[in-house]
């Protein structure tokens, strides 16, 4: 068996560089129960404020609803797309830092894949290896259904392994189902090039439950988000390779299985990251990216 190589992950990008903040967060908890709560407790994830508000949300963690600045956007993922970016704004809103039991007014609105990046900056600049994950999480607890989701597996220099954790929200913060959110079990989260490979096959035997008009599709941008993470390059959600945007429903079976290939590789990447890192260095269609506008100017510009 290759041996891992998990000190790629103490690397951080655009996304995960803390930068001034370093010494800060090296003055957080060390264990990962600790920082994991403490993540949680700086952010408001943004369907929150979509849903009927919860007297016993409210009076356990948020504080009300109501008092959220009406000026500020109920989602502020693309406000603050780096980890240096949210910690600037938590510290605008609190000087104090990352404290517990914080109200929303003192939160930021953003979601899982925000959450990760902040745990992932947190971990490495203590010198844990972490990387962000994009799947699809059973939040339900019966095996069925998996939703879209961020997650984080961090290096577990004593037990040597990968050990999955959930960074965002409290849907395991009181051990409602048995185990941690910050050690979760394998069969809670389904990797994007599983997905990916089951639609192909029709071998799937769970619900993907995806915000997007196309099942296939939008599981093809969680599989490429994926990805760029796995190789320390964590992009946002509209983030996707020029090639496929607006050309999805054209790919020709060559096109599928060059992706099948990738997801292949990622099932196990650990083991295959010699040719991920090929696909990586030589394969512009996989890394040249585009967010939706910024292909207007590539096409001025080339």
């Amino acid at each position: 068996m290759k041996q891992v190589d998990y000190l790629r992950y103490l690397d951080t990008s655009t996304y995960t560089y803390a930068g001034a903040y370093k010494d800060y967060l090296l003055s957080l908890p060390d264990d990962i129960p600790s920082i994991g709560m403490l993540v949680c407790d700086q952010i408001t994830h943004p369907t929150m404020y979509f849903t009927p508000p919860s007297t016993y949300l409210e009076d356990k963690y948020f504080g009300k609803f109501a008092l959220y600045p009406k000026h500020r956007f109920k989602n502020e993922d693309e406000l603050f797309i780096t980890a240096a970016g949210m910690i600037a704004e938590l510290f605008r809103l609190d000087e104090s830092g990352f404290t517990k039991g914080k109200d929303v007014t003192k939160r930021i609105s953003v979601s899982c894949r925000n959450a990760s990046i902040l745990f992932s900056t947190i971990l490495k600049a203590k010198g844990i290896p972490c990387r962000s994950r994009a799947g699809f999480m059973d939040f339900g607890n019966d095996g069925n259904s998996y939703m879209e989701h961020w997650v984080n597996e961090y290096w577990s220099y004593e037990e040597k392994r990968w050990i999955l954790v959930d960074a965002d929200g409290y849907y395991e913060y009181e051990s409602r189902f048995g185990y941690s959110q910050f050690d979760l079990p394998r069969h809670k989260f389904v990797t994007a090039s599983e997905a990916w490979l089951g639609l192909r096959n029709n071998t799937l035997d769970k619900t993907i439950d995806l915000f997007a008009p196309n099942l296939l599709e939008g599981v093809c941008e969680y599989l490429f988000m994926d990805f760029h993470a796995l190789m320390n390059n964590e992009i946002f959600y509209s983030h996707q390779p020029k090639y496929l945007r607006n050309r999805f429903s054209i790919l020709d079976e060559s096109e599928f299985m060059e992706i099948d290939n990738l997801a292949t590789l990622l099932q196990n990447s650990d083991e295959n990251m010699d040719e991920i890192e090929k696909l990586w260095t030589y394969n512009d269609k996989f890394t040249i990216l585009t967010n939706g506008t910024q292909n207007i100017y590539h096409d001025v510009f080339e």
